[in-house]
């Protein structure tokens, strides 16, 4: 037999061979569960490669066959003169294997002359599918070139830890690309991450991981080598429409194994597919369900990650017959429920927040409880869920606050994500405080400075000043005294002077501070320096107060250095101070201020000098006030002299 006559029957049969292929594909298909992706990704490729390896073994053996063997031989003419072989007992009738072996003759008479037309028109769809995919190859290649450019620092960072957490041994590179509409990977040897800008400005950070996971996923299984060979397949047995159906159950099975990836990366099947759907809005102006209308795979890949069990895992009839087991399994297990399994259970209520349905706020704050208690990686992407979608503002913050409980490091991710993202300003402010508390030290300390730079609203870039501050780590002293001096706001300027006090160390945060209250423009700024210098509790600092107190232009910035040094300094430097200060100051606001001061000291010390102005001080006004002050205390020397004395 010929190369073409063996090409050609090698075809012909493979078209009942590729046929019984796919329907045995099917038949297991429909047995492995939806969820065991890798199972059935694994028999798909089988298939796949046993539909080449069927005609390439049927041509190998027709090419090798003995001449007149096969069907020729079985169908060949006695010659006459020889009889025909005859069982014992038999006469020399025909014997039924004869008509088979006769319609095999006709049959192969018809298609004889057609074999090697066959085999033109099979290597002319080859060239044709060849020369597209080469053309294929040649624009993917110069997707990586084309209108691309680096990620921000943020994604490669990123991409760098899900390579680590999903152990991808070969270098990979994240690149922005204005061409693709969807994630993409090319390449082996060196693979590239394609993100679309859309992507990177219309999710969130945790939804893009979600997106890198998968596509990583790709690189870390060789799916690029797979495909190459499947694409191979194609085009060598392109007049098949099973191959095709295979082929494309080969690339659906692909794609669930990388969205399990994704999900046991990013730690929740709901918040991934809510990745899928975000990236599909960002890609196509269409409705989500007009999409669907259209066939496309993304409906039934989310329908499988929403779905936790399948509604069909064996063939009808199989079900049938299991149907009564599994009814009383259900019910005995209904019967057994517990509370673990009831909050289980209302885990997946996130779903409904995917979908913007709405929910009673009293049964969203019981599922955030629920959620808190459970603790693990799916509940803390079901909270940030919630904190990002629920209807209530309330709900919400509880859900920030419960990740806030749950401390891990994925909560301290999904608190950054809010803290960040979040549209609304009392949650992003929860999220903000919250994020002080759990987030480590460094962590805090970048996240803190960017929200205190970056955010739109006055009162959360004030409370991460207030958390900087709390942190009390000496690297946040230079930040908060870039704030105090350069911030466009003037309360957060005034929070970032006094935070300045527990981040530095006390002798250069005074120096800083004392400057401030010395030249700065702003006269409340000033106080707010001074008052912060009384609250380092240092001698150090103290003397710089009361330097203020004697010295600066500001009648009211005197007034809060005397107050201040009277809070914070020992009674008897406190009662010279402002002894001081009454008879000397020439401001009377600051005099009176002085007055009570004297007359707040512990254990009655200042009352000697209050009851003296009293009685003598030059201004009227100071001796009302040291008058009103004694009558007001419980001191006996004080009480004494009201007494005795009548009033000014």
């Amino acid at each position: 037999m010929n190369v073409t006559q063996t090409l050609g029957w090698a075809l012909l049969h493979s078209v009942w061979q590729c046929a019984f292929a796919a329907s045995t594909l099917a038949s297991l298909l429909a047995i492995v569960p939806v969820r065991a992706a890798r199972t059935r990704y694994a028999f798909a490729v089988a298939t796949l490669i046993l539909m080449l390896a069927a005609p390439i073994g049927t041509g190998v053996r027709l090419r090798t066959a003995p001449v007149g063997a096969g069907v020729s031989a079985a169908v060949a003419p006695v010659p006459r003169g020889v009889a025909a072989p005859t069982r014992p007992g038999t006469g020399p009738e025909a014997p039924p294997a004869r008509l088979p072996t006769a319609l095999a003759t006709r049959v192969r008479a018809g298609l004889e002359p057609a074999l090697p037309w066959i085999v033109v028109a099979w290597f002319a769809g080859v060239v044709i599918l060849s020369i597209r995919l080469a053309s294929g190859w040649l624009v993917t290649r110069s997707l990586s070139t084309v209108g691309t450019r680096p990620v921000p620092q943020a994604c490669r960072d990123a991409l760098a830890r899900l390579v680590v957490r999903l152990r991808v041994t070969r270098p990979v590179q994240v690149l922005e690309s204005a061409v693709v509409q969807v994630p993409a990977v090319i390449g082996w040897l060196r693979p590239v991450v394609l993100l679309p800008a859309s992507a990177l400005t219309g999710l969130t950070p945790l939804q893009l991981d979600a997106l890198l996971a998968h596509e990583l996923a790709h690189v870390r299984r060789y799916d690029y080598l797979v495909n190459l060979l499947q694409i191979a397949i194609e085009t060598l047995l392109f007049y098949h429409p099973a191959v095709w159906w295979v082929s494309r159950r080969v690339r659906d099975e692909r794609e669930h194994c990388c969205d399990d990836v994704a999900v046991a990366a990013c730690g929740d099947a709901h918040f991934y597919a809510a990745a899928l759907l975000g990236m599909e809005r960002l890609r196509s102006p269409l409705p989500v369900l007009s999409f669907a209308a259209t066939g496309g795979s993304l409906v039934g890949r989310v329908r499988r990650l929403m779905t936790p069990v399948p509604a069909e895992l064996f063939p009808r009839g199989i079900a049938a017959a299991i149907a009564v087991t599994i009814a009383l399994v259900v019910a005995g297990a209904g019967l057994a429920r517990s509370p673990d399994a009831a909050g289980a259970r209302n885990a997946q209520a996130p779903s409904a927040a995917l979908a913007g349905a709405p929910r009673d706020p009293h049964a969203g704050r019981d599922l955030v409880r629920v959620l808190r208690r459970r603790g693990d990686q799916q509940a803390v992407t079901a909270l940030l869920a919630i904190a990002h979608q629920d209807g209530d503002v309330d709900v919400q913050q509880s859900a920030v606050e419960a990740l806030g409980k749950i401390g891990s490091g994925a909560a301290v991710a999904a608190v950054i994500d809010v803290a960040r993202t979040h549209p609304d300003d009392d949650v992003r402010r929860e999220a903000v405080e919250t994020l002080g508390h759990i987030a480590p030290r460094s962590v805090a300390l970048d996240v803190l400075a960017e929200v205190v730079r970056n955010d739109r609203d006055h009162h959360v870039q004030h409370e991460a000043v207030e958390e900087l501050g709390e942190l009390r780590d000496r690297r946040a002293f230079p930040v908060l005294l870039d704030f105090a001096r350069h911030h466009p706001a003037p309360d957060v300027r005034r929070k970032a002077v006094s935070a300045l006090a527990r981040a530095g160390e006390p002798d250069s945060t005074a120096s800083v501070l004392e400057q401030m209250a010395l030249h700065d423009s702003s006269a409340e700024l000033q106080h707010e320096a001074v008052e912060a210098l009384g609250r380092l509790d240092d001698p150090r600092a103290l003397a710089r107060v009361a330097r203020l107190a004697r010295t600066h232009a500001s009648p009211d910035v005197r007034d809060e250095a005397t107050e201040q040094y009277a809070k914070h300094a020992p009674p008897d430097a406190a009662v010279a101070l402002l002894t001081d200060r009454l008879a000397h100051d020439a401001e009377p606001d600051v005099q009176a201020e002085a007055v009570e001061q004297l007359a707040a000291l512990p254990r009655g010390a200042g009352i000697p000098a209050v009851i003296e102005a009293a009685r003598s001080h030059a201004i009227a006004e100071v001796r009302t006030e040291a008058w009103r002050r004694l009558r007001e205390s419980d001191d006996p020397r004080a009480r004494a002299f009201v007494r005795r004395t009548s009033r000014p």
